[in-house]
């Protein structure tokens, strides 16, 4: 799954995916830019941005 993208499905700015989901900014910029790889978040990131972005846990592993 492109965080990116389906953050920009929804027109959410990184501040506003941050604010949904209770991650920091900062590591949704890494992750979008691929500075921090989805693998290697924590299952608590993981869970809040699939809670955010309401899609399911799965979709990160695809």
């Amino acid at each position: 799954m492109d965080l990116r993208v389906e953050r920009a499905k929804r027109k959410w700015t990184q501040d506003e995916l941050s604010e949904r989901s209770g991650i920091a900014r900062g590591t949704i910029s890494n992750i979008e830019n691929g500075k921090q790889k989805l693998e290697n978040v924590t299952v608590k990131v993981l869970v809040n941005l699939s809670k955010a972005l309401n899609v399911p846990l799965n979709n990160f592993f695809e």
